[in-house]
């Protein structure tokens, strides 16, 4: 990443300071506050011992179905600002990567004979030929966790908002829109409640962005995940601040940009049948977001950010209404619909079996992660209960 963003990132912390990773997340330009009071209720609610799981939702939707869904209604709250930070950290390396990389192309333009020509520079390395991926894979670094943490932004509204459908699985796409287009404006007191915090996060996803900018995020990771690459288009413009030789000539600068696709959702043969090249209007404007990638990225991770950030307001008003009204709106069994799994063998085992010794004879974990385990009964003492559960 860039010296200064290294630099800051780099400043000791004040001797004696919580050690939290708020502070990093601050460091970012990050911080989480409404989420981590988010993160902060339910974990307060976890209940380490009978009924186990979010205790107030007892005895729904019965203990094995409580336990699971809780602890990843919890998982997918933490995992938001886990996968926030790691897009923060793509983007500071896009940034540098992308600077690099365009770098290599500043002297492209030269006057030979009275006229203008671009000559490429050959790499003059494997780490040369290969900046460009490094770019693109920081690109795609961004798309993956940005769209992993509304993919876990679902999963915390699946769980608060006791939406009747699996959390394990959560996506913000058709089923969570189904559900409440189903509902319309409800006809119970749950149901308003439900039916309150969709209208309310539909204004959220609208003011947090220009329109269409979350599908476009979504449609934008699963071509990058799922789908053959698209083709690539940028272009070369002149590069500023305009420098002067000794004399008085200017000095032919050049700077790399790149264009996201308009529509990530489609195939190349599907944008290009769609746009001729003999049209009036520029051709490439139906291909691409008539801006730098730079300004796509930074405008995702601002919409992203302003989006957790009201969501996380929303939910903590839900959260804390059900549990002073816990029989209202009850825990969907449908959110974890087959129970618990059972463990099944892998044949996997590994590259070099058995070329480490393993010991749990000792263990250190975080009192995070040791009051999950109490509240999903897996310690020694509790954990044969599980085959009284319903």
């Amino acid at each position: 990443m860039k010296a200064s963003d290294l630099a800051r990132l780099s400043e000791p912390y004040r001797e004696g300071e919580c050690s939290t990773n708020d502070r990093a997340l601050s460091a970012l330009g990050f911080p989480m506050r409404r989420w981590k009071e988010l993160e902060a209720l339910i974990l307060d609610d976890l209940t380490e011992h009978s009924p186990y799981g979010i205790g107030w939702w007892a005895p729904h939707p019965g203990t094995s179905r409580r336990i699971l869904i809780s602890d990843q209604l919890y998982a997918c709250v933490a995992s938001v600002s886990a996968n926030m930070i790691e897009a923060v950290l793509h983007w500071l390396e896009y940034q540098d990567c992308a600077e690099r990389d365009s770098e290599r192309f500043a002297d492209i333009v030269q006057i030979r004979d009275g006229q203008f020509d671009v000559v490429l520079p050959r790499p003059r390395s494997a780490l040369e030929e290969l900046s460009r991926e490094m770019v693109v894979m920081q690109i795609a670094g961004m798309a993956r966790t940005l769209s992993a943490a509304l993919d876990c932004l679902a999963g915390a509204i699946i769980g608060v908002v006791a939406i009747p459908t699996p959390i394990l699985t959560a996506d913000l796409g058709r089923k969570i829109r189904e559900f409440f287009t189903t509902i319309g404006q409800g006809t119970t007191d749950g149901e308003k409640v439900q039916a309150d915090f969709y209208g309310k996060f539909s204004e959220v996803i609208a003011s947090a962005g220009p329109d269409g900018w979350l599908q476009w995020a979504l449609d934008f990771r699963n071509m990058l995940v799922h789908r053959g690459r698209r083709l690539e288009n940028g272009q070369f413009v002149p590069k500023t601040p305009q420098l002067y030789g000794p004399d008085g000539e200017r000095v032919l600068r050049a700077r790399r940009l790149t264009y996201l696709p308009r529509n990530p959702s489609m195939s190349d043969v599907e944008v290009w049948r769609e746009t001729p090249m003999t049209s009036s209007r520029d051709p490439l404007e139906a291909l691409v977001l008539t801006e730098d990638a730079t300004q796509t990225l930074g405008g995702l991770l601002d919409s992203t950010k302003a989006m957790i950030s009201e969501t996380a307001k929303l939910l903590i008003d839900v959260w804390k209404w059900r549990r002073d009204n816990p029989q209202i709106l009850t825990q969907p069994a449908a959110q974890w619909p087959k129970g618990a799994a059972m463990t099944p063998a892998s044949v996997f085992q590994g590259y070099a079996p058995r070329s480490r010794d393993l010991s749990s004879s000792i263990a250190s974990t975080h009192p995070i992660v040791e009051r999950r385990f109490l509240a999903a009964s897996l310690d020694d003492a509790s954990r044969s209960q599980w085959d009284t559960f319903d």
